[in-house]
């Protein structure tokens, strides 16, 4: 029951990942309506362009659609600096957020991927991902390919020395790093916002 609910759970995510979310809802075109949802390097679903109005990253764009697959809990650190930690149900993927629900200051996701890993777990690590990344930057349209690059970089890493590679993307005024680390079998994503 459990690997049904996972399934529908990332259809959804599949459909839904191409899609950008905000003030404007956006529907699949005719010619994709009634169509089975094809593997992640085949999709190509389309973007639309979205012009981001406000500098400050908030808690409801960077949790969007997300919170729905990952337990996301508010906790409190010494300094006052608010921070939300979540975890999804498969234990594959670790969510953190620090800052204020209107200013998010870093937003980093860990997705595991440990030798053995099932299909499905791997296709709703790869959805969770892509949707981080479109919720982290709109203003980017190209995330889809991005994170087939980023997913080919990674399995064609070797353990050992050669294991880890690193790249950062500058957007406007936010950074996003990404680790990936063979040995440990880990993508890491993390967003950082500049200010202007």
């Amino acid at each position: 029951m459990n690997k049904i609910n996972l399934s529908l759970v990332l259809m959804f995510i599949l459909v839904i990942s191409g899609c950008i979310t905000g003030s404007k809802a956006v529907k699949p075109s005719s010619s994709e309506t009634g169509k089975s949802i094809p593997a992640m390097q085949k999709k190509s679903l389309s973007e639309t362009s979205v012009t981001v109005s406000s500098v400050k990253m908030r808690y409801s764009q960077i949790t969007n659609m997300l919170s729905e697959l990952i337990d996301i809990k508010e906790s409190s650190t010494a300094s006052g600096d608010n921070n939300y930690l979540g975890i999804s149900e498969n234990k594959l993927t670790i969510f953190e957020i620090r800052g204020n629900k209107d200013d998010i200051k870093e937003a980093s996701m860990k997705l595991i991927y440990p030798k053995g890993i099932d299909k499905v777990s791997v296709e709703l690590n790869n959805a969770i991902m892509s949707r981080f990344l479109k919720n982290a930057a709109p203003e980017f349209l190209d995330w889809q390919t991005k994170v087939i690059k980023i997913l080919d970089k990674f399995n064609s890493l070797k353990a050992g020395i050669q294991g880890t590679s690193e790249e950062n993307i500058a957007l406007n005024n936010k950074i996003i790093k990404i680790l990936c680390d063979k040995n440990a079998g880990y993508i890491v994503l993390t967003l950082k916002t500049q200010p202007y």
